[in-house]
């Protein structure tokens, strides 16, 4: 059961990637704009699930309660990170957002592993290491260079 819930997730993240590129290149909104429609999806799923999860500690504590300096940090690297993404799906493709996504967390990885020295190296991580390290560098050499306009 487990494999085929794999198999699903694996194949509706490909789709809404593909579809999200689409929707993104095919329209004439801007990207800003198209930035706060997929945003606001966001907090309106994210507010239904506080209110049915957390109801009684927001009321009693307030919004930011908890909130420290590191956690804002956080969030706002998160906003940073989905206007990137965002910009990367409409000036580039799903394939280098995948590439980008996938090194960035190898980068993370390996800052947890020298910095926090919480993560522990193992095989599977090195191989899954290699495998995208070579996979990005295939694509990049294979990719045609773009012609120059006189």
């Amino acid at each position: 059961k487990q494999w085929y819930q794999r198999r699903v997730a694996i194949t509706a993240g490909g789709f809404s990637g593909v579809f999200l590129e689409k929707m993104i290149k095919n329209t004439n909104q801007s990207l800003w704009i198209r930035n706060f429609q997929l945003a606001f999806c966001s907090v309106l799923v994210g507010t239904v699930n506080l209110i049915f999860s957390d109801l009684g500690t927001l009321l009693r504590d307030g919004f930011f309660t908890n909130f420290a300096p590191i956690v804002v940090a956080a969030v706002i690297s998160q906003a940073y990170g989905g206007l990137l993404i965002g910009m990367v799906m409409k000036y580039a493709d799903n394939i280098v957002k995948v590439f980008t996504t996938s090194i960035s967390i190898i980068i993370s990885s390996f800052i947890s592993i020298f910095y926090f020295r919480d993560l522990q190296l193992t095989l599977t991580f090195a191989i899954g290491t290699a495998l995208v390290c070579s996979a990005t560098v295939i694509y990049s050499l294979s990719r045609p260079s773009p012609k120059k306009t006189d």
